[in-house]
């Protein structure tokens, strides 16, 4: 009881962390405010991604002869706190072109810790928890994590008139400090994996047609995460004036939703991923409708979107968790995670080169991915 409770813990400081790092919200406001060129913008969500998703199959490889998961988990969070402080300091000491690419590089190296985390802890989870009572854990850290960052965004709103020149640099630094924080309170938790039948072969996973399937739907998923900074450029408004209210609503979404996500993804993750396609077609169907929309209906749009990709990443997490077992269900995840990681890339090049020359808002095709994705959860079978 005493390593599950740790672990929520754990997880709550490092979704608050997260949610104060976003690719979507902070780092985009991050790099407006700095002068970076506005295609760096368009990479912000498939590096954050791509950098937490392409390593995994390297390092599930690499975890074959090492039962001490935690030893990794410990390594990539520290990582990411060190990296938080890269992002820090190019904010107050550089700008422009200069800013914009230490950013990057800063968020290479956020994305490879995240990259170790997330693939060591959901051996952790498995170990405290059981099945079919994961996507509550994953829904009541989420909450938790809402909660602290709706508390923490609602001065940046109240007071935004005097603060709007340092509320990049408290929300940096409060990252900084839910990464530390984190990495504290789950360092009491370890956990030991059976690696027996992880040998003598590339990848010892059975890769049926499932797995497969559900690669190619969350591949399309992405576009919940992919069209997220849109939401703020397509404002046109003061970035940082932008950044608190984003936060609030991205924190409101988790606090409100989390849990509710949890337990329907503990009945049925397939279920999820299709609600949750839905909600993210609603908010981007009345971004493209609305194109002026003020500040509130802005604020609202990108909740409803917050919403959605809090029951995209529920639903997909759930379900990688129940489909395999063990070191099993590790390579899976590290195999799974490097395709989609490639898959973001490939998106984001494509979307970050034709953006430029396209008479229309890219985000009508990320609609339509989304509609796509939607649609094919059909051929996934059921996972519990």
């Amino acid at each position: 009881m005493i390593e599950k409770n740790l672990l929520v813990a754990g997880l709550s400081l490092n979704k608050l962390a997260d949610l104060l790092i976003s690719a979507k919200t902070t780092l985009t406001a991050v790099l407006i405010s700095v002068g970076a060129p506005i295609w760096m913008v368009g990479w912000l969500v498939p590096i954050r991604e791509s950098g937490a998703l392409l390593p995994q199959v390297l390092i599930s490889i690499y975890l074959r002869k090492h039962t001490q998961r935690h030893i990794v988990w410990r390594i990539g969070m520290a990582t990411q706190a060190f990296s938080v402080l890269g992002i820090l300091f190019s904010v107050i000491l550089l700008s422009g072109f200069t800013a914009g690419t230490v950013i990057l590089i800063s968020l290479i190296f956020l994305s490879l810790g995240r990259s170790a985390c997330s693939l060591t802890v959901k051996d952790m989870e498995a170990d405290i928890v059981e099945k079919g009572k994961r996507g509550n854990l994953i829904g009541t850290a989420s909450t938790v994590s809402g909660v602290v960052t709706f508390i923490i965004a609602i001065p940046l709103v109240v007071f935004n008139d005097s603060l709007s020149s340092d509320v990049l640099l408290f929300t940096l630094s409060g990252s900084f400090l839910a990464f530390l924080l984190t990495l504290i309170c789950v360092w009491p938790v370890k956990t030991n994996v059976n690696v027996d039948s992880a040998k003598g072969q590339l990848l010892s996973v059975n890769f049926d047609k499932t797995i497969y399937k559900f690669i190619f739907v969350r591949g399309l998923f992405v576009h919940s995460a992919l069209v997220a900074p849109y939401f703020m450029i397509e404002r046109n408004g003061d970035a940082k004036e932008l950044l608190p209210i984003y936060i609030a609503a991205e924190a409101a979404a988790a606090l409100l939703s989390s849990i509710i996500w949890g337990r329907i993804a503990d009945k049925s993750a397939k279920l999820t991923l299709q609600i949750s396609g839905l909600l993210a077609l609603c908010a981007c169907g009345a971004l493209l409708w609305l194109e002026s929309a003020s500040i509130i209906t802005s604020a609202l749009l990108f909740f409803l979107l917050s919403i959605s990709h809090t029951g995209v990443r529920t639903g997909r997490k759930t379900y990688s968790l129940d489909i395999k077992n063990g070191h099993e269900r590790t390579e899976l995840v590290g195999f799974s995670n490097t395709a989609i990681g490639i898959i973001l890339l490939s998106f984001g090049a494509l979307y970050a080169a034709i953006t430029p020359v396209l008479p229309f808002s890219i985000v009508y095709i990320m609609t339509g991915m989304l509609l796509v994705a939607v649609v094919t959860t059909v051929i996934l079978p059921s996972e519990k």
